[in-house]
């Protein structure tokens, strides 16, 4: 039984290891600057076939208590006719095993408020005159090659955040009651990249932390102390709470 169980399990791998795509799309988090309208991103392919990505983007926005919601989806012609959004271009990319991509992000309209959008990169399939407009052959060839064996195509996201057109940082720290008080009370969002918390000798690192507008981090007023990374914008500096 064991020795069927190997071999059930050795033609497992040996399916999982037809060439496939591998994309890697760097930080989760990107950043538009108050001075910017577009971002470059790249997208690489550490696998052994070629990569076909569908990039889709989607705004969201938070509600007093921090759940996030979506906006309503225009979809790519409609922000260009309002002129009002986030666009990837292009929204397709062929990436060539051991390659990469280029994409850019470019922001339209207005910034008064900060802006928060997901991006999802999909490895799909390609069909014949679809989106990537391949040729019916290499589209077969492709299709066919994933019919050869189990492949897994997995997707990843991440998280844009455009900056307001007047960026000001304004970051409290206080003590309330029994515990010490981070407060964003700028209008974009402040960057905790990692904190400390050390009781005696003995030091645990934990992060990373976005503080959106309004919001706050709590720090128990315990006796530890807590050495605290704080990014706004282009400028890092270190708090230090104790007691």
């Amino acid at each position: 039984m064991r020795y069927l169980l190997f071999l059930a399990l050795s033609a497992l791998a040996s399916l999982h290891a037809v060439a496939a795509p591998s994309i890697d799309v760097g930080s989760m988090f990107e950043y538009m600057d108050e001075t910017k309208r577009t971002l470059v991103k790249h997208v690489h392919n550490h696998g052994d076939s070629t990569a076909y990505v569908k990039v889709s983007l989607r705004e969201v926005v938070f509600d007093e208590s921090g759940r996030e919601q979506d906006v309503a989806d225009s979809g790519d012609a409609g922000i260009l006719d309002k002129k009002e959004g986030l666009l990837a271009s292009p929204s397709h990319l062929i990436i060539p095993a051991k390659g990469r991509g280029v994409l850019r992000l470019v922001h339209l309209g207005g910034r008064e408020r900060e802006r928060y959008y997901r991006a999802t990169f999909s490895p799909v399939v390609p069909k014949t005159l679809d989106e990537f407009k391949l040729d019916e052959n290499v589209a077969e060839q492709y299709q066919q090659s994933f019919s050869a064996g189990v492949n897994l195509l997995i997707g990843y996201g991440a998280v844009v955040i455009v900056r307001p057109e007047h960026t000001r940082f304004d970051t409290r720290v206080m003590k309330e009651n029994s515990q010490h008080v981070i407060w964003n009370q700028g209008n974009s969002t402040v960057i905790i990249p990692h904190y400390s918390v050390c009781s005696g000798d003995q030091c645990e690192n934990a992060g990373l932390i976005h503080l959106r507008p309004g919001q706050k981090k709590l720090f128990p007023a315990d006796g530890k102390k807590y050495k605290v990374f704080l990014k706004e914008g282009e400028r890092t500096r270190i708090v230090e709470l104790e007691g």
